[in-house]
């Protein structure tokens, strides 16, 4: 079963209708409250960035961290 038929999200957001710009939540307030549990050094990326992909990653019908980063070994998309 594919992905997109298996996936519970087109079924949500047809059910909140419309999604409007002025009506949409900002994630970065709440996700920036989130303490970093990381040491300083080493850090490349903000841990509010790493939250926000991950929500994005969910919302797009991501069920794993191994669907979510790409393999060395699988094939490149063009």
């Amino acid at each position: 079963m594919s992905a997109a038929l298996s996936s519970p999200i087109p079924a949500v957001l047809l059910k909140l209708g419309p999604l409007y710009a002025d009506r949409v939540a900002d994630l970065r307030p709440h996700f920036g409250t989130v303490p970093d549990p990381r040491s300083r050094r080493g850090r490349w990326y903000s841990l509010t960035a790493i939250l926000l992909v991950c929500a994005c990653a969910v919302v797009s019908g991501v069920r794993s961290i191994d669907e979510l980063v790409p393999s060395s070994t699988s094939p490149s998309v063009p």
